[in-house]
């Protein structure tokens, strides 16, 4: 299998700028590469770290960068992507992203009587419908139509019974308690989302993001034997290699040095944020 690709800890690390005035000319053109507009790219790099994720796009274009040069501008690439998830703008984007991810509030319960006056209403409704349809009807159709009406009218009656237990003063009780309940679960969940969440703070989001590639590069067999099959693709002659994930296929045809500064790279910058 030909090196033909170069890697980092995910894709979007081969695209890492944050200003057009900072972009180093061998990121800008490795964008033009790719076909890849600024805000693609910034959209591309935060999506795989808040995924995780390592979607690489405009894997085709890779295949024109020199396999010489593809583990230098590892290097080049991963210090652009750093600047950009140390900037506002990426900032922004992950605090947006935290409030996706807050707890929703219970819904208020509402009381006993607004219940019943909007199944009241409800009812009556459907009742003024069901006779509109019945009188368009043929004579022999309307009978179906009167069951239906007359269960309907005995269900109306029943929502002003004082005996309905539906209604009563103890099921208001009941509704708030559990509407309390879910108040005091709220306010757990809430903490928790703060702590796994921080305010302006993304680094445990990086941190996740560069540990899972680690981990997932970190057997890799470079020496591994591929042969070509009856229908023209390259596969492994080791079988298990065949259900290794996309990542490691790609570590594998990006090359031992691509990959290994790559991981390096990674170890780097999760040692500073620990």
């Amino acid at each position: 299998m030909k090196k033909i690709l170069w890697i980092f800890p995910t894709a979007v690390i081969l695209l890492g700028f944050y200003t057009a005035r900072l972009i180093d000319e061998r990121v800008e053109s490795l964008l033009k590469t790719l076909q890849l507009s600024e805000d693609d790219a910034k959209q591309t790099i935060f999506s795989d770290i808040s995924s995780p994720s390592f979607y690489l796009p405009g894997i085709k274009e890779l295949k024109s960068i020199a396999i010489n040069d593809r583990a230098s501008q590892v290097e080049v690439i991963g210090k652009y992507v750093k600047e950009y998830t140390a900037s506002d703008d990426f900032k922004k984007l992950y605090n947006q992203y935290r409030e996706s991810n807050k707890p929703e509030p219970p819904e208020k319960p509402k009381t006993m009587e607004e219940l019943k006056n909007e199944n009241r209403q409800n009812l009556k409704d459907g009742i003024e419908d069901m006779k509109n349809t019945r009188a368009s009807l043929p004579d022999d159709q309307k009978a179906m139509f009167d069951e239906n009406i007359k269960y309907m009218e005995e269900q109306l009656k029943a929502i002003d019974d004082p005996d309905n237990p539906m209604y009563s003063p103890e099921m208001d009780s009941y509704m708030q308690q559990g509407y309390q309940q879910q108040i005091e679960q709220h306010k757990t969940d809430i903490a928790e989302w703060e702590k796994t969440y921080p305010a302006n703070n993304p680094d445990w989001m990086i941190k996740g993001w560069l540990e899972e590639f680690i981990d997932k590069t970190k057997d890799v067999d470079f020496n591994a034997e591929t042969a070509i099959d009856e229908n023209g693709v390259t596969v492994f002659i080791k079988k298990d290699y065949e259900g290794k994930d996309s990542l490691w296929k790609l570590c594998f045809r990006a090359g031992k040095e691509t990959t290994e500064s790559a991981r390096k790279f990674a170890q780097n910058w999760l040692s500073e944020l620990k």
